[in-house]
């Protein structure tokens, strides 16, 4: 590799650490020029279900007495029992760090739900694409939110290889951005979307199946291909059992 290209890779990857510190989805691959072909479309057995048609996703801000300021994404989540759960990431906020939270609509402006209490300990920030699952935070609200902005877990606790699904961004107007599923793993969840984009500050938002219409995982990295990118999620099997193995 010449000296030029070295320059241009090693600046590549200084931006995109960049952007994860700027809590961006965390990046953990360098840029490949193919993309292997994507599994055929699966069986699923589980029964249809519509998609969510208003806002599910929100983002996520730190409460502070001068303010508040974004730092991620994140969305409500049904427990087994009925009880509703705040969903994000650790390394939205930090190592051993739980703050005072706010969910809030960014179309309205207004916060949908606030957190000030955990249901669960605090998970920790990626270190390895090996292993998305210990990356969470779980939160319970200071009052029971509206149950429309609620998602519900699909029972599968996670989706299939080739499963069509949709990323909705809790840092954006209504953005719902589609997928296909790439690879499964007991480390998390790899799915190739249907065309490039930034994710600054999308750590946290759900992933929803296009066929149960229910969240299946959280994002919580990126890898950047030649046109196109790969989401890595926490699958949504694991947050439930971390939530109710309290």
């Amino acid at each position: 590799m010449s000296w030029r290209a070295k320059f241009v890779l090693r600046t590549t990857l200084i931006v995109l650490a960049g952007l994860a510190l700027s809590c961006a989805a965390a990046f953990l691959l360098a840029p490949k020029l193919f993309l292997p072909p994507l599994p055929p479309p699966p069986r699923i057995d589980a029964p249809r279900g519509e998609p969510p048609s208003g806002r599910v996703a929100f983002e996520e801000r730190i409460r502070t007495g001068a303010g508040d300021y974004a730092v991620g994404a994140g969305f409500l989540l049904e427990l087994p029992n009925g009880d509703a759960i705040g969903v994000t990431t650790a390394h939205s906020v930090g190592k051993d760090n739980f703050p005072p939270l706010a969910f809030v609509d960014v179309d309205s402006g207004g916060a949908v739900a606030t957190f000030d209490e955990l249901v669960a300990p605090l998970g920790s920030p990626i270190t390895s694409r090996d292993d998305l699952t210990g990356d969470y935070i779980l939160m319970k609200p200071t009052v029971p939110p509206d149950p429309a902005i609620v998602l519900q877990p699909d029972p599968r606790g996670a989706p299939q290889p080739g499963e069509r699904v949709l990323l909705y961004n809790g840092r954006a107007s209504q953005d719902v951005i589609p997928g296909t599923v790439e690879s499964i793993g007991p480390g998390g969840v790899w799915v190739r979307m249907d065309y490039f984009f930034i994710p600054g500050g999308m750590s946290g938002s759900p992933v929803i199946s296009a066929h149960t219409g229910k969240v299946v995982g959280m994002i919580i990295a990126a890898s950047p291909r030649i046109g196109a990118i790969i989401i890595g999620l926490n699958p949504i099997g694991v947050i439930v059992d971390k939530a109710t193995s309290r």
